[in-house]
């Protein structure tokens, strides 16, 4: 069994819907969906990530303001639409590991770490939404818990392109591998 982890982050409807304008959202979720595929049948451990927070709000602080923007329009509740995986990810999904994360980072203030260690992960491939959010506070934190980071670039998007690929070409690959997830998925045949 590989020691091997991918994490897909915040393909939700309502993160989806978010980068319409930047990206061809069907051929995506279709990319992702297959490299998962893909994923699972080499043996490697797949992670779905997704974000909400309590009907309440009691776990967003008044003092992040992120929380804060969302709690104010309303969105991703627990029990909202918003927070479902998308359904071209869904059916393939059920038997993944899935977590619910109330920050950017999928590591902070959930059992994420516990899953992967608990499992002997000790590399981690990084794909989702947004490069500017989840994805580079994600890895970022995972350098600093010392694991094996690829970040599958094609996989990754934002709604604004430039700073997707500065993030990419200039801080990510500081810390993480930085591939397509052809590569990717090839060197997990090696």
């Amino acid at each position: 069994m590989t020691k091997t982890a991918l994490i897909i982050l915040d393909i939700q409807t309502g993160i989806v819907q978010m980068v319409n304008d930047a990206i061809d959202t069907n051929q995506y979720v279709a990319k992702m969906a297959s490299t998962a595929a893909s994923a699972r049948k080499a043996g490697v451990l797949v992670v779905q990530v997704t974000t909400s927070f309590r009907p309440s709000y009691a776990d967003a602080s008044p003092r992040n303001q992120m929380a804060m923007r969302v709690k104010a329009a309303g969105m991703f509740k627990d029990t909202d639409e918003s927070v479902q995986l998308h359904p071209a990810i869904a059916e393939g999904a059920v038997d993944d590991v899935h977590i619910k994360k109330r920050r950017v980072s999928a590591l902070y203030g959930n059992d994420l770490d516990i899953v992967l260690r608990s499992s002997g992960i000790e590399k981690i491939a990084v794909a989702g939404l947004a490069t500017s959010g989840a994805v580079l506070s994600t890895v970022r934190q995972a350098f600093d818990m010392d694991y094996e980071i690829t970040v599958l670039a094609d996989l990754c998007a934002d709604s604004q392109p430039d700073v997707h690929e500065i993030l990419l070409k200039k801080v990510l690959a500081k810390q993480a591998a930085v591939v397509n997830a052809e590569e990717w998925l090839a060197s997990l045949k090696k």
